[in-house]
């Protein structure tokens, strides 16, 4: 592959934490300390338009892992195979990058998580706010522990802490020599199996790897000389399945067609509320979608680079919108608002419009001078050679 930088995955990444944001707007459900009493779905603003996204937007997640393993096989595979790339070179590139913003909305979130228990007896959404699991989340290691998998504070953060470890196994498999399609499609089966036994850390594993699989494929066919053909028609694969999955939540009919089977197979093929769903999700959507999105624009170009603030923001919105909802839980117990004053178009609007805004400013005015000012540091007291 030629490009130096896939503008489209970017703003796929950026459109994933958008749509997160869906998913977790029940959270105002409970902004009065406990859960209001009768609450569904359906009550949540353009619910009948975004019905797929306030179902299911919890699975954008598995896009993150998928893009990540996509884009470190691209680019880090061959320097770290190499030796161009040492791990503590390797280590300070990733945590100069992903800690700092990590660590401010982890403190962040804990003062305003104590502050809503004293004000409530209540923690708002995620329970697990004790010393340990603080301590566990400084170090990022709070999702590396199984069976203890409770999200705590800025509760969105586990999947921060599942990528940390699928970076460190992807250094390792590749220094092991683990390197080729063969072995990255063992590790994602390996992953989809311990996800089954153990949860969000075979989530990531096999979402990782699978999207390295995923740039094996890619790299393959934008060789061939039939390559602009295939990405035609992986293009209408991609469309395809993404128009079967939303027609489905609606109409719900590939659910009726397996219903016929007995109820213990049926509930093995489908069923959005199983882990089967998400075994689909990562091994077929995600996939067509990232090889659609990467060959399109390697071979026929595109105007993605217009949109990749959301790619560049995509990880400060993801960390500051439960900050962002516990803020405005905390404003409700002051002023007296309940669920049903969250539940109009106009809130949401102004939500994503401020964080937006605040996404933008954390990327260019702390993320990238903190990322710089760490590396340059460290570079100066020599701590990680450059192999």
């Amino acid at each position: 592959m030629t490009a130096k930088r896939l503008y489209s995955l970017d703003v796929l990444r950026g459109v994933a934490a958008l749509a997160i944001i869906f998913w977790h707007w029940q959270h105002f459900f409970s902004v009065r300390g406990t859960w209001q009493v009768v609450w569904s779905r359906s009550m949540q603003p353009g619910y009948a338009v975004f019905k797929p996204l306030y179902d299911l937007g919890w699975v954008a997640v598995d896009i993150f892992f998928a893009v990540s393993g996509f884009v470190f096989f691209w680019l880090y595979l061959e320097p770290v195979a190499r030796r161009e790339i040492g791990a503590g070179k390797f280590a300070l590139q990733r945590l100069s990058r992903l800690y700092p913003l990590y660590l401010a909305t982890l403190l962040l979130a804990a003062a305003m998580q104590l502050a809503f228990h004293h004000a409530t007896g209540n923690w708002f959404i995620f329970a697990a706010n004790d010393w340990s699991h603080f301590v566990k989340s400084v170090l990022l290691v709070q999702q590396w522990l199984p069976p203890d998998e409770m999200q705590s504070f800025n509760g969105p953060d586990w999947a921060v802490s599942i990528e940390v470890l699928l970076y460190i196994l992807f250094f390792a498999a590749v220094r092991m020599g683990l390197r080729g399609p063969i072995s990255a499609t063992c590790l994602a089966a390996a992953g989809a199996m311990y996800f089954f036994h153990d949860g969000q850390i075979g989530r990531g594993i096999m979402g990782f790897f699978w999207g390295g699989v995923t740039y094996f494929a890619v790299r393959s066919i934008a060789e061939r000389p039939s390559a602009k053909t295939v990405a035609r028609l992986l293009a209408l694969a991609a469309l395809g399945v993404w128009a079967i999955a939303i027609a489905d939540v609606y109409f719900g009919f590939i659910q009726s067609l397996f219903g016929m089977f007995p109820p213990p197979v049926a509930r093995f093929l489908i069923g959005y509320e199983y882990p089967e769903f998400l075994i689909a999700f990562i091994f077929v959507i995600v996939p067509l979608t990232l090889a659609a999105l990467a060959l399109w624009e390697e071979l026929f170009g595109g105007a993605w680079s217009r949109f990749t603030l959301l790619g560049d923001i995509s990880y400060s919105t993801y960390l500051i919108h439960f900050p962002m909802q516990l803020a405005l839980a905390l404003l409700a117990l002051r002023f007296g608002w309940l669920p049903a004053d969250f539940m109009h178009g106009y809130v949401m609007v102004g939500f994503y419009a401020v964080l937006i805004g605040l996404g933008a400013l954390s990327y260019i005015c702390f993320e990238r001078p903190v990322q710089a000012a760490i590396r340059v540091a460290i570079r100066k007291q020599a701590l990680f050679p450059a192999q």
